[in-house]
């Protein structure tokens, strides 16, 4: 597969070869004799089809914990115990001890009233990534195990 620029529209094109690149160009040069390509270099092929690997880690982090799946309560709460070896009482303790105000009511509502857990919740992933102290890779780890074990 060739990629190409085309600098009129700024868009990258895909041929299945240097040859079908060149008809396209004859054929639409009759109506836009501007268009103009260039073959994109393999940083740039790899950048336009993994946009992903060149974020910022910040950014990879993100997308990784808004493209987790989400746990139902059971999962969440299973996982919680057996991984992190804290059940529902035990977690209110933690989360009572180290929240107040707006952020313990949203955190102790979440967990005794949720039915569907998201890494994505900010707080959720403050208190098992920061108060928890769990790493984040081994939390994706349990999370994928927690969500195998249907």
């Amino acid at each position: 597969m060739k990629y190409y620029f085309n600098y009129t529209n700024e868009q990258v094109y895909a041929f299945e070869s240097a040859e079908l690149a060149e008809k396209w160009v004859k054929e639409q040069s009759e109506s836009n004799p501007n268009i103009r390509l260039r073959e994109l270099t393999e940083d740039e092929k790899d950048r336009h089809l993994h946009p992903e690997k060149y974020l910022p880690d910040e950014e990879k982090l993100a997308l990784k914990r808004s493209g987790a799946f989400n746990l139902s309560r059971c999962q969440f709460l299973t996982m919680a115990e057996l991984d992190l070896g804290k059940d529902k009482d035990a977690l209110m303790a933690v989360v009572t001890e180290n929240y107040q105000g707006k952020i313990l009511v949203k955190l102790r509502n979440y967990i005794l009233e949720s039915q569907v857990f998201s890494l994505d919740n900010d707080e959720l992933w403050h208190f098992l990534t920061v108060t928890l102290n769990v790493e984040p890779d081994k939390l994706f780890i349990i999370w994928e195990a927690a969500k195998a074990d249907t």
